[in-house]
């Protein structure tokens, strides 16, 4: 998808699922002590953060410029950040698309321009002779696109197309129910926009975003791999030096969170549901807790839910539960395809499920396996170029910084097992939790009503 989505649910259509015989995998090996390469930070008079790291051995480098603009700023104009995102692909500096992706190529990598919620980013991946010439072009698509009218139609058509495929498949449209849930009457709120108001955005409108949002003052680029230090730097002063600082990143007011809700959205004939489960909660970057009780609760293969309504019981073959990454107001999510005749008891296990952590303590091997699984994927992440780079911008957006980084490997062997227990009392009460699910309701309906913790909450046919 061209907007990036609250999240994505399996599309796969569902006949019933055998149980899935689980032989215990053998925990993995306690992770060794984490720090981060040496880092080069420094400010550009025009306000541009730079952040500078020496990593690995293959003479490459990661950049990744990270513009603090996205889908926040679309105010009432959904999409209109990801229409600018797309037309500045199609051209900058005077090269064409053909043109700037041979001229990545010719660096050894290629040139990816991303729109999200609260952040957008330029990256590319070279060979480290070519770092100050991709710095260079990374500079031309932020600063200097062309936004041609002859392509705007062009990609637009595509936009429209994506649109229409999006508001036809299942999880895009519990996506989109959902997210209007949690977040009324803020852009985190508004998925889609319809067709009528991606057809009228005219080209002054998105020359004006850009003018508006894209700016050194937002902007914080990050250079990861093996580089001549005095080199990159003297190239990023001479391609960002002279760039205008333009506005500070958007600050809207925290959205309130409302009162749950039961969103049943009918799709006759559909051989299963979309489901999803969740509400708002805490910043998930503070709340090591609460990370780790969403990992043993739904957030890995070998998670509980996952074992209950996939492998023992056979209800779904795709469910999962995620913390999202919002710099305004995050969420928890339980998200499944399942079998329309298994909807109902499905729910009812997922809720059975987040119970029964409220109410009793995980084992000493859940403890310890929850605390190597999350440690062994925080460190597998940070090996690469782009995992680095990607971690830090992204740590930056949300306000969390290398500390983050450098504590987090003892702050997740710190965990106990009364943790889980009380994070998820704080998190998830089940009265809070909304649910939204897409599905064959003349079927799926006489289920739910079944379901005691939503029956009450159920819309009026």
């Amino acid at each position: 998808m061209i907007r990036n989505l609250l999240l994505c649910a399996g599309a796969l259509v569902l006949t019933a699922a055998p149980a899935i015989a689980r032989e215990a995998a053998p925990l993995p090996a306690a992770p060794k002590p984490f720090a981060l390469p040496p880092l080069t930070e420094f400010t550009l008079a025009n306000g541009m953060k730079v952040t500078m790291a020496q990593h690995g051995n293959v003479p490459k480098v990661t950049i990744v410029a990270s513009v603090r603009t996205g889908n926040i700023d679309d105010g009432q104009n959904v999409w209109l950040a990801d229409l600018t995102g797309a037309l500045m692909k199609k051209g900058a500096g005077g090269r064409d698309a053909s043109q700037l992706a041979e001229a990545a190529a010719g660096m050894g990598g290629a040139l990816a321009l991303s729109t999200g919620l609260d952040s957008s980013s330029a990256t590319i991946d070279v060979l480290s002779e070519s770092t100050p010439a991709a710095v260079a072009l990374v500079a031309d698509l932020l600063q200097r696109p062309d936004l041609k009218a002859e392509e705007l139609e062009k990609v637009r058509a595509d936009m429209l197309r994506n649109l229409m495929v999006a508001k036809s498949t299942p999880g895009s449209i519990a996506s989109d129910a959902f997210a209007a849930a949690l977040y009324p009457e803020h852009p985190y709120g508004r998925t889609f926009p319809t067709p009528q108001q991606l057809q009228g955005y005219t080209l002054e409108q998105i020359r004006a975003f850009h003018a508006a949002n894209f700016g050194a003052a937002r902007t914080h680029l990050y250079i990861v791999g093996r580089f001549d230090p005095a080199a990159v730097r003297a190239a990023v002063e001479r391609a960002f030096g002279g760039w205008a600082a333009g506005a500070a990143p958007t600050a809207l007011p925290v959205p309130a969170e409302p009162a749950a809700r039961v969103v049943l959205i009918d799709r006759p004939g559909a051989p299963q549901s979309t489901v999803w489960i969740g509400k708002r909660v805490a910043r998930p970057g503070y709340d090591m807790d609460f990370r780790a009780a969403n990992t043993l609760l739904g957030g890995y293969f070998s998670s509980r839910i996952t074992r209950n309504i996939r492998e023992d019981k056979g209800y779904t073959y795709s469910p999962g539960a995620s913390l999202s990454q919002r710099v305004q107001g995050a969420f928890w999510v339980e998200d499944a395809d399942i079998t329309a005749e298994s909807t109902g008891p499905a729910i009812t296990e997922i809720y059975k499920e987040i119970r029964r952590m409220q109410d009793t303590l995980p084992t000493d091997a859940e403890v310890q396996g929850i605390r190597n699984y999350m440690n062994g994927t925080f460190v597998l992440g940070l090996s690469s170029r782009d995992g680095l780079a990607g971690s830090l911008a992204n740590l930056d957006v949300q306000g969390l910084g290398v500390d983050y980084l450098n504590g987090y490997v003892s702050r997740a062997g710190a965990i106990r097992a009364a943790d889980f227990q009380t994070a998820t009392k704080r998190e998830l009460p089940v009265d809070k939790l909304s649910v939204v699910i897409v599905g064959p309701l003349e079927s799926v309906r006489p289920q739910l009503e079944q379901v005691s913790e939503i029956a009450a909450k159920l819309p009026k046919k």
